[in-house]
């Protein structure tokens, strides 16, 4: 490990979903080739807005130049803690040393897990 190394951290947010906007709507235009015309449908947005609250910041037991340690780590984190809560969490690599991990607001109660598992596996 090369001494100006980046430790991973780990960026902990619970998302949630929003109540639709009104305005939330999207124009789509086409044109016929055929007689000069352009027709515009409107439809609303269907997808629900999300918002994303920060809840802690946690450092992680090995550095941007360890990947190895990285998957061991990790294969064991999605094991414990991702596995079980399949469809409710997801998470973001990237290689420059954090870690976004964004868990369902309907299971908030993982963070502790989380956190417990970062301070046993240090």
């Amino acid at each position: 490990m090369s001494s100006n190394s980046v430790a991973y951290r780990m960026m902990v947010l619970l998302e949630e979903d929003m109540e639709p906007i009104e305005d939330d709507i999207n124009l789509k235009s086409e044109s016929s080739s055929n007689d000069n015309t352009e027709k515009v449908t409107t439809t609303k947005n269907t997808e629900p807005k999300k918002s994303h609250e920060f809840i802690d910041e946690l450092i992680l037991p090995f550095h941007v130049d360890e990947l190895d340690i990285l998957n061991e780590w990790f294969d064991k984190f999605d094991e414990q803690i991702c596995i079980p809560n399949e469809g409710h969490i997801k998470y973001e690599i990237t290689s420059d040393g954090l870690i976004i991990l964004i868990l369902d607001n309907d299971i908030k109660h993982v963070v502790e897990q989380v956190k417990d598992f970062v301070q046993n596996n240090q």
